[in-house]
């Protein structure tokens, strides 16, 4: 299924009007987010950002409703530990090119939960980029294996 829609996105990405020369072109396509337990203030979330434009794009900050703080890390495996970092640099999204966020890869954490988040709950975030502006994306809550 997942793969069904981030097709049906990148279809419709290539039917619309082309961005200018030169600029990013910006679709994000199956966001979802983990689902929480009481007490849990904490979640992640995924999606493919695509950019059907000739000119890259950076997402530069991450936010998320309700309220929480949001950040885009990297998880990576040192010594057969993983470990988890915030990025310590703008997530790149090329000309021409998708980025995926994955779980084990890089992601979105969203920390300060109020209220656990269930399966068919919608999280909201917004992404901020250089070039393009602001986006809203509504992240589906699934179980931990995604939809």
């Amino acid at each position: 299924m997942k793969r069904t829609l981030f097709l049906a996105a990148l279809l419709l990405g290539a039917c619309s009007k082309p961005a200018p020369e030169g600029k990013p072109d910006i679709l994000i396509a199956t966001a979802w987010a983990r689902e929480t337990v009481p007490g849990q203030t904490g979640t992640a979330a995924y999606m493919k950002i695509a950019n059907f434009g000739q000119g890259e794009d950076k997402l530069l900050s991450v936010s998320a409703d309700p309220p929480g703080t949001a950040t885009v890390h990297q998880t990576s495996n040192e010594g057969g530990i993983s470990k988890m970092r915030p990025l310590s640099d703008r997530l790149v999204i090329p000309a021409r090119q998708s980025v995926t966020l994955d779980p084990g890869s890089t992601h979105i954490m969203v920390m300060g939960l109020k209220a656990p988040l269930k399966p068919g709950d919608i999280l909201k975030l917004r992404l901020k980029f250089e070039r393009s502006g602001e986006k809203q994306v509504d992240a589906l809550v699934t179980g931990p294996e995604g939809p």
